[in-house]
């Protein structure tokens, strides 16, 4: 096998000591008053003998792995994946790798996904968690570690996070709504409710709908679970649709929620807009231009990735960051489709 390449060998090569080497390639070399033709010389002797730094040893002295790590509840939900690929371009710009974890909605799970991260030495975390208390993070904060919650957040929670404006989401999605026409309404959500989003999308479509006099049944307030949320949604559909309690409008709170829906209305017979209207909250590519294309809630998720890591980022930097800048609110966007056109 033949032998690493090390940093002492490229400094050899170049009769230079490795200190220098290593500002160079660590980018501290203008800091240190090295020349830039000097510069230019060991970046070329490390592409001609292609050196790769030892990224474990690099850690070691340093105390930085350069990798960060993601945890949400499903990688395969678009939204998710968007979220992880601007992720992985901001961390790779700085030089970092991300580390992607899928939590399943299990808090069990996501509470060894932290442990194991952390064991790894990642210097920082972005989580969007599925633990029903921040204690977690609360001890992350009380040992300085670097974090951010994405998409939820937990109630009086000292973490940074970077999230939408999910009530006024719930209430922009009821208020398109009640303009059109309709008047009887259900929602569909994901069990457990005690996500954030979850229950601020929730509580913003129904105090718009309380505004105007008007109380979802508690037959049609539907809850369905992570793993099972097709199945179940097909069932509750067509039991509502053959007791013939539809209601005039559906409004489902993540995307998966909205897909599994529109099949289902469809596999029933039950036409979108003219039996059943329907708005959900997360946009997809194809809901644009399926027949009938689908309202939404869209969320800025580009500004929502590129908040939560330059927020990491700061914080590996061990930069200052003011009380205000560490809660960051971006605001959501209502998008009108064929599938809640006016009712007939």
């Amino acid at each position: 096998m033949a032998k690493r390449l090390t940093l002492a060998d490229v400094a050899q090569c170049l009769g230079v000591s490795k200190t220098l080497v290593s500002l160079v390639i660590n980018n501290k070399a203008d800091a240190h008053g090295i020349s830039l033709e000097t510069q230019m010389r060991v970046n070329e002797k490390i592409r001609e003998l292609n050196y790769q730094p030892n990224v474990l040893a690099q850690g070691f002295r340093t105390g930085k792995t350069k990798t960060i790590g993601l945890i949400v509840s499903d990688i395969s939900n678009i939204f998710y994946a968007k979220i992880a690929r601007h992720l992985e371009d901001y961390a790779w710009s700085k030089g970092y790798s991300v580390v992607i974890c899928s939590s399943d909605e299990n808090p069990a799970k996501e509470k060894e996904q932290i442990k194991l991260l952390l064991n790894r030495k990642v210097d920082g975390l972005i989580i969007s968690s599925s633990l029903e208390t921040k204690d977690t993070f609360d001890q992350l904060i009380d040992s300085g570690f670097p974090h951010v919650l994405i998409d939820r957040t937990f109630q009086d929670s000292k973490s940074p996070s970077v999230t939408v404006n999910n009530h006024e989401g719930g209430r922009l999605a009821a208020s398109h709504l009640l303009a059109q026409g309709y008047h009887s309404f259900a929602i569909i959500c994901i069990s457990p409710n005690h996500l954030s989003t979850i229950s601020d999308r929730s509580s913003g479509f129904t105090a718009a709908l309380a505004e105007a006099g008007i109380r979802i049944p508690e037959n049609m307030n539907i809850k369905v679970l992570f793993n099972n949320a097709e199945n179940q949604i097909q069932v509750k559909l067509a039991e509502l649709f053959q007791n013939k309690e539809l209601p005039q409008a559906i409004f489902t709170l993540n995307n998966n929620l909205t897909t599994a829906s529109l099949k289902q209305l469809h596999l029933l017979g039950i036409r979108v807009p003219e039996d059943v209207a329907l708005i959900g909250f997360d946009d997809l590519n194809y809901f644009g231009f399926i027949k009938p294309s689908v309202s939404v809630i869209e969320q800025p998720i580009e500004s929502l990735s590129k908040h939560a890591f330059n927020l990491l980022y700061r914080q590996i930097q061990k930069e200052i960051i003011e009380n205000q800048e560490c809660k960051i609110v971006l605001p959501v966007k209502l998008i009108i489709r064929e599938s809640s056109a006016i009712a007939t």
